[in-house]
């Protein structure tokens, strides 16, 4: 007995393969443009916070004159710290926040040792300077610093 042969009803489809493989890859990609897409309007959200709390701490750092201080609690727009330094005895740190040169009065006492002294200096706006020691004055552990200048609150500091 024989067979009749056998007719295909479509076109032959030897690419059946290759036609899988090219619908993962493009799924692949839509996946992969997606996944950039949630990326990159993070990073912008991220950014945008990042620029409104930059412009936040500005606003709150802002410098002002002396006016301003004065009119404004009277607090002097300095911030004083001290630190021991390499050898001995300690360095005193001033940074001047205001927008104006600022002169004031600093008053040295060693209690112990009985001595005083009294030094004027000069902070440009919005600078630093250190001293270490005050022509014969070598600023050591149990000296009083107090910072003054007229019209502002004092700030006075022992050093330890």
């Amino acid at each position: 007995m024989s067979l009749p042969p056998i007719k295909a009803k479509g076109p032959p489809r030897p690419h059946k393969r290759t036609d899988m493989l090219v619908a993962v890859l493009f799924t692949l990609l839509g996946a992969a443009v997606f996944a950039i897409a949630i990326l990159a309007a993070t990073i912008q959200k991220r950014n945008e916070t990042i620029k409104e709390l930059r412009d936040k701490l500005q606003g709150s750092t802002a410098s002002h004159s002396l006016r301003y201080y004065s009119s404004h609690g009277g607090n002097l727009p300095i911030i004083a710290t001290s630190r021991k330094s390499m050898g001995t005895g300690f360095i005193l740190t001033i940074r001047n926040e205001s927008t104006e040169s600022l002169t004031l009065g600093l008053s040295l006492e060693n209690p112990a040792a009985n001595r005083r002294k009294a030094v004027t200096i000069t902070l440009e706006a919005q600078h630093t300077a250190e001293f270490g020691h005050f022509d014969d004055w070598k600023l050591s552990d149990g000296d009083v610093v107090e910072i003054s200048r007229e019209g502002f609150n004092s700030i006075t500091m022992r050093l330890r």
